[in-house]
């Protein structure tokens, strides 16, 4: 047993498995108590009571025994402000009543890394507390049902658990400022009122789940979205639907680009919404001709104030300046008619008058006023000779049915929603084009054409070649016309779904990336780069040996060798684009399906190994080429006329260790 003092709070912490109630015999008055690692079965309603008066925190941790918390077990404890439970694998269920009589001091409920199956009943935490945080992380619920959380709270933490199914109005009549469902990873359907009133909600976090579609009910007012890690989430609802979304941390750009381009994202929602604004547009316009044809027919009823010519003129620019420049307020809060005014029930008068909105009976006006013991008489023009100013004609009698369009359309204004969305799109993850550029599309399929027709051509050629003698040379150069052949089939595809997508890929991006086609571009361009880089450096090595040991025919590369080389060329070739349909890095991260995911030590792995294997290729070959150059001697390489043939040669061959 432990005394801690810290800043005029006392702990007191009870540790071992032989503890199984809890002490009734501290002396000291606590502000916080903490059991662990002990082997108490349960929380008696009574093991509290004896500390009622002072214990602010009580913290139960590591508990393996404990199964039970009895009903009011924290009804005496009229300073509680914290409870903490952790690590009491049975505890799978709390009461209905185990929160009665709890004091309305409480700010923190915490049970995490526990056995609770279901969320706890709150019915009775008192109803005008609003909670700093309830946690129920890492625990094992499953589902949350019908209006089964009515809370106050600033943050509900649901997170890492495993729940499944969210029913409809699963917190109605809540008021959760941030809703936490992160890690649930069997979470995969929503009910489409799942939100349904939820009040307040500025934050929802749905991270690391396994959402098919988010539900857009009750989600109106939230400000920041959480996504990340949820490769599931096919669509995102319209920006229509959330009012006030700042930011949204997504799993995927694609869905960002949907904030961006509304009218291509959701057509149908676009259309409503731009129906609702002209319907605006036409009342507001409306309105605005119904109250000038108003005021031209006040005006001509001759219904003006005639008590001074100047109230006939319309309002100057000094309208609300006295001389010298001083304040309207100086003016109106010394001056005798304000005072008087101000403080007689006929004061609605000069509210009338300075506002210039309706018209003045005569009746209102009185012929004397009298304030700090001078009486002024009616003939002295106070709005003409102590203001100086014009105050221009009376307007019409206002509509009051027109009061509520006249506010909405006096703020009524049209602006493009712009939300800071991540991850932000990019070149290989774009928004509207996989090409982006024009030219960049034509020489694409340019090159798609030569690569098939060329590469066709050449395999034909070479199996069609009879010869009684098989040459290693042609045998390689087939393997590398194929790897080639299955590289353009790959610029094939990926012209393809850039032609079918023009102008909103983001709405074809799930589609693609996660379905078959993305997943057989990525094995072909994986595959054909591997395979051709492999050819590549095994024909590099069979001219090194033909041609530095030209006099040697024993150091040659025979057929059925050259065979089991290209046979091992393949079998790796095909692994390592596999591994990308297996779960190690992927083909749908980027929208031309190119295995660039760095998730986790596996992906790491699998890049450094593509770039090692190609970098050690690289090396061979610009190795083989050097000493092929060397070889030519150094008249060869100095020479001139004649000689120009071999340079020529050497040349080519620096040109093509710098293309592989």
């Amino acid at each position: 047993m432990t005394f801690i003092l810290l800043q005029a709070e006392v702990e007191c912490r009870c540790e071992g498995e032989a503890l199984t109630r809890i002490p009734q015999t501290l002396s000291v008055p606590l502000q916080r108590l903490t059991i662990a690692s002990a082997g108490l079965p349960r929380l008696r309603n009574t093991g509290l009571k004896v500390y009622a008066t002072t214990l602010l925190d009580i913290i139960l941790t590591d508990l393996t025994q404990l199964e039970t918390i009895q009903n009011g077990a924290f009804a005496s404890l009229k300073l509680l402000r914290t409870i903490y439970i952790s690590h009491a694998p049975k505890l799978t269920y709390l009461s209905k009543d185990v929160f009665q009589g709890i004091s309305s001091t409480i700010k923190i409920i915490r049970i995490i890394n526990s056995g609770l199956t279901k969320v706890p009943d709150l019915i009775h935490l008192p109803p005008a507390n609003i909670l700093q945080m309830l946690d129920l992380d890492n625990n094992h619920i499953t589902r949350i049902d019908m209006k089964s959380i009515s809370i106050k709270t600033e943050q509900l933490i649901l997170a890492n658990n495993e729940i499944r199914y969210i029913d409809d109005s699963a917190f109605y009549g809540s008021q959760i400022a941030t809703l936490t469902l992160k890690g649930n990873r069997k979470l995969r359907d929503l009910n489409s009122n799942a939100f349904n009133g939820i009040m307040n909600l500025q934050e929802l976090d749905l991270s690391s789940t396994s959402l098919i579609r988010l539900p857009s009910v009750g989600l109106e007012d939230i400000e920041t979205l959480r996504i990340q890690n949820t490769h599931t989430l096919k669509t995102i609802p319209s920006i229509y639907y959330f009012k006030n979304l700042q930011k949204a941390f997504l799993t995927h750009s694609f869905h960002c680009c949907a904030f961006k381009f509304p009218s291509r994202h959701d057509p149908r929602r676009h259309a409503e919404r731009m129906k609702e604004i002209e319907k605006w547009q036409l009342q507001c316009a409306k309105s605005d001709s119904q109250r000038d044809n108003n005021h031209e027919n006040f005006l001509s009823s001759g219904n003006v104030l005639e008590s001074s010519p100047s109230l006939q003129q319309p309002i100057s620019a000094n309208t609300f300046k006295k001389e010298k420049d001083t304040p309207l307020t100086d003016v109106t809060t010394s001056n005798p008619l304000y005072k008087f005014f101000n403080e007689n029930s006929k004061g609605v008068f000069y509210s009338r008058l300075m506002r210039s909105e309706f018209p003045v009976d005569d009746n209102d006006v009185p012929s004397s006023w009298r304030a700090d013991g001078v009486e002024y008489p009616l003939a002295w023009d106070y709005l003409a000779d102590s203001m100086d100013m014009e105050t221009g004609t009376f307007h019409a009698p206002i509509d009051t049915n027109q009061t509520q369009l006249d506010e909405y359309c006096g703020n009524f204004t049209i602006r493009k929603r712009d939300v800071e969305c991540y991850p932000i799109p990019n070149a290989l993850n774009p928004c509207e084009d996989v090409m982006g550029y024009r030219w960049l599309r034509i020489a694409v399929w340019i090159v798609v054409a030569l690569a098939v027709v060329g590469n066709v051509a050449v395999l034909v050629v070479i199996l069609s070649i009879r010869s009684e003698v098989a040459s290693v040379s042609r045998f390689l150069m087939g393997h590398l016309a194929f790897a080639d052949l299955c590289l353009g089939l790959y610029l094939l595809l990926i012209a393809s779904i850039d032609a079918h997508s023009m102008g909103e890929y983001f709405n074809f991006a799930y589609d693609w990336q996660y379905g078959a086609g993305c997943k057989v571009a990525g094995f072909l361009t994986v595959f054909a780069s591997h395979l051709s880089v492999f050819t590549l450096t095994v024909i590099t090595i069979e001219r090194w040996m033909a041609i530095t040991h030209a006099l040697h025919l024993n150091y040659r590369i025979k057929l059925k060798q050259a065979g089991y080389v290209m046979t091992a060329g393949w079998f790796y070739s095909i692994i390592m684009s596999s591994l990308p349909l297996s779960g190690i890095s992927n083909y749908s991260s980027t929208s031309i399906c190119l295995p660039m995911e760095d998730r986790d030590t596996y992906d790491t792995i699998y890049l450094v190994i593509i770039m090692g294997l190609n970098g050690v290729a690289f090396f061979i070959i610009a190795l083989c080429y050097a000493q092929i150059y060397m070889s030519l001697g150094k008249e060869t390489r100095q020479a001139h006329g004649a000689s120009m043939g071999e340079m020529s040669v050497a040349k080519k061959m620096a040109l093509l260790v710098s293309c592989s």
